[in-house]
């Protein structure tokens, strides 16, 4: 146990190459929205693209996970600080979003003001505590074995995947910042709130409670 556990702890503080850190960004931004239409399915009975941009992918996760690997992989000897950081840098990053696209567009795409220990509904305990397992999952784990099959790859084929991918996502970007994803089941969350202005829950609220952590912009 000892020995594997030294093992995940070199693996987490390797180096990743510009190629690899844009796969690891892809990656973690296509599971992030996979996992919060999915859930979105479970809780709400319906399909629903979330996040403000076309394409099936939340950068957030992305820039996220990547900021998480490259921040903590120095700490990897201590999994305790990779988890205490993570889950102050995803706070960070979390909040300061979620200002930024409510100043620029004047929506929300997620609100915790139902949960406790939240910060101006941005932020919550519960989320955060979740991101920051999050970001021990991306450093130890999902970052190296991602990485060693990346590396696989003939170097101008990977080339050639991130020159594609970088420029559908840079097309996706630029249109979705004029016109961001918006509307039923991912901005109507002052709708959801009005409609319990008198301090009642239905088993949907309860529900949206237990989950609570898919409340990530995107």
């Amino acid at each position: 146990m000892m020995e594997r556990m030294k093992q995940y702890k070199a693996r987490a503080s390797r180096r990743y190459t510009a190629a690899e850190l844009t796969g690891l960004f892809f990656t973690f931004s296509v599971l992030g929205w996979l996992w919060e239409v999915a859930l979105h399915i479970v809780f709400d009975g319906e399909l629903v693209n979330r996040g403000t941009m076309l394409g099936p992918w939340l950068p957030i996760y992305g820039a996220g996970g990547v900021l998480a690997v490259l921040l903590l992989r120095r700490f990897a000897d201590r999994p305790a600080a990779v988890f205490a950081l993570g889950t102050a840098l995803c706070s960070v990053i979390e909040f300061s979003a979620g200002r930024y696209l409510e100043a620029v567009y004047g929506l929300r795409w997620w609100d915790y003001s139902m949960y406790p220990l939240n910060i101006d509904g941005l932020v919550c305990a519960q989320t955060s505590l979740v991101f920051g397992l999050g970001c021990c999952a991306a450093v130890y784990l999902a970052a190296p074995a991602l990485a060693e099959r990346f590396a696989r790859l003939p170097r101008m084929q990977a080339r050639q995947c991130c020159v594609l991918l970088l420029t559908l996502f840079a097309l996706d970007f630029g249109w979705s910042a004029a016109n961001p994803n918006a509307g039923a089941g991912v901005t109507d969350y002052s709708v959801q709130q009005a409609a319990h202005a008198d301090g009642t829950f239905s088993v949907i609220d309860v529900a949206h409670a237990a989950s609570a952590v898919h409340g990530l912009p995107k």
